[in-house]
């Protein structure tokens, strides 16, 4: 048995190293697998979670490196493809943002033209039913006023006074009445310049109030009805009045642009709050203690009826507004 039992006491030490070099070899080769695997487990977990910009550390010739490459592929083609989604959602979405915003505009449009026919009926009936009683009004006036040539001063002022409410009640039924129906315009050629010194000739000399003209003599002619853009620059006259009651300074302006000519109308009062900008021309808004808020509504009608716009400048300090109006086509030859 000696021989036997010297072989079993060299085999055990030269099995115990090859048992411990297999562990090692085995503990190499597994990690030579598993750590790969591991890292594309790892990136997986994180496109899975939304970062997809995650790549795959995975390197080398054999099969797991190509399927770190093949999985780097997929982890781009899926970041691209989300990246498009989004950008088409966002694309979506914004669209769909504009539809709703024309789809409100169009509501609010209809909404108002339906408030508007409503109101220019009633404006229609009660502005001739007011109209007759301020025209007998105007005469018992004119025929006391006739009568009494002599009559004491306290007299005269009252009946002064019965004249100027009586000429702010004929404004108001004329607003509705404009406002009711605005005919469609009469065009005329006609000179800027002097058909802006007309209408500064109506407002007549206020006390305390200056009016300053700065508009050039050579302007082209306009194309407009001077009856209704006549109004509307009376409007604007008288509005920049009644804004300075302690006196000021209204600036009248005009320059031609292309084939336009834009005229402003601009004055030294406390001008406009900016909450209230964008709803002064709106029907029945007013910010004065009298009137009923037509006026500007019905002007910016009038000047686009003539195709032209009326809109309020931005700006500090008092209110401007802008009356752009048409150049009249010169006839052929």
């Amino acid at each position: 048995l000696q021989p036997t039992q010297m072989l079993l006491g060299r085999m055990v030490p030269i099995g115990l190293v090859l048992i411990a070099l297999g562990a090692i070899a085995a503990s190499v080769v597994s990690a030579r697998v598993t750590r790969p695997v591991e890292r594309l487990a790892g990136a997986a977990d994180d496109i899975a979670t939304g970062q997809y910009s995650r790549r795959a550390d995975v390197e080398g010739p054999d099969e797991i490196a190509r399927l770190g490459v093949a999985f780097n592929t997929m982890a781009s083609q899926v970041e691209r493809s989300h990246r498009d989604l989004e950008q088409r959602v966002e694309d979506r979405t914004r669209d769909l943002a504009q539809a709703m915003a024309q789809l409100t505009d169009a509501q609010e449009e209809l909404v108002r033209k339906e408030r508007l026919a409503m109101l220019g009926q009633l404006a229609s009936g009660v502005g001739h039913e007011l109209r007759n009683p301020l025209g007998v009004m105007t005469n018992a006036i004119y025929y006391l006023e006739m009568v009494q040539p002599d009559a004491p001063e306290d007299v005269r002022e009252y009946l002064g006074i019965l004249r100027h409410q009586i000429g702010l009640s004929e404004k108001i039924v004329t607003d509705l009445l404009d406002f009711a129906r605005i005919k469609p315009p009469q065009v005329q050629t006609v000179s800027p310049a002097s058909f802006i010194e007309n209408q500064i000739a109506r407002v007549g000399s206020v006390a305390e109030l200056t009016i300053e003209r700065r508009v050039p003599p050579d302007l082209p002619a306009v194309a407009i009805d001077p009856v209704q853009i006549g109004q509307v620059l009376l409007n604007l006259l008288t509005n920049a009045s009644q804004a300075m009651e302690g006196g000021g300074v209204i600036t009248v302006s005009a320059r031609a642009q292309g084939d336009t000519v834009t005229i402003e109308v601009s004055d030294t009062g406390p001008g406009i709050a900016h909450e209230l900008r964008d709803r002064i021309f709106e029907p029945l808004f007013t910010t004065k203690p009298r009137g009923i808020g037509l006026g500007l509504s019905v002007s910016r009608s009038l000047a686009e009826a003539n195709g032209g716009r009326l809109d309020l400048v931005p700006g500090e300090g008092g209110a401007v507004f802008a009356l752009t109006l048409p150049v009249a086509v010169a006839e052929p030859a």
